[in-house]
């Protein structure tokens, strides 16, 4: 379960494992097929891995997480100061797909700082 979790925050650790089981496979492969089958697999993964590093060091994704996060801090901030401890509003809930949106916001920035350091 853990593992599955903190292979949502870190997609690479992921990927690599993949990258590693294919080309145990490949070693194992009986025929020139399936190591050829393997070989492009491999290659396809490394790709992939490559894409997402690139993607990772983008000012641009920063922007992109920051900008949909962005929304959800001001409304949890709002219900929480405005309405709770001032009591001077009422704030309507989230629909069920927002919360779920929200969820996955919050979940990656206090999954993501958990799995850092754990990979410390």
């Amino acid at each position: 379960m853990l593992g599955a979790l903190l292979g949502l925050i870190n997609p690479l650790s992921r990927i690599a494992e993949k990258i590693a089981d294919v080309k145990v496979e490949q070693a194992r492969a009986a025929t020139d097929h399936e190591r050829i089958r393997a070989e492009e697999r491999v290659k396809t993964l490394e790709a992939r891995r490559a894409v997402m590093v690139a993607e990772s060091g983008s000012r641009l994704n920063g922007l992109m997480r920051a900008g949909f996060a962005l929304p959800f801090v001001i409304y949890n901030a709002k219900l929480v100061l405005w309405d709770k401890v001032l009591g001077w509003g009422t704030t309507d809930g989230l629909s069920a797909e927002l919360f779920q949106v929200e969820m996955a916001c919050i979940g990656f920035y206090f999954l993501y700082e958990v799995a850092a350091r754990i990979r410390r």
